[in-house]
């Protein structure tokens, strides 16, 4: 399953196995390939998302896919 890093607005990288990522409403959500909900970041608070691979996948050469604006 792919591996994604979600760079959240204090900074730090969190990292989720999901086959897929969404937007909806502003908020970010993580769907298992049988699309089912693993996780979720609400409007506001995530920035950037990065593919780093499949499970197990190094770091290097990760690549920017999606970016989110923080809401005052």
């Amino acid at each position: 399953m792919p591996v994604w890093t979600v760079q959240t607005t204090n900074g730090d990288d969190e990292r989720v196995e999901a086959g897929l990522l969404a937007t909806e409403g502003g908020a970010l959500v993580a769907l298992s390939e049988e699309g089912l909900m693993v996780r979720a970041w609400a409007p506001g608070q995530w920035r950037t998302v990065r593919h780093v691979g499949g499970a197990g996948a190094a770091t290097s050469g990760r690549v920017g896919v999606l970016v989110g604006s923080p809401q005052n």
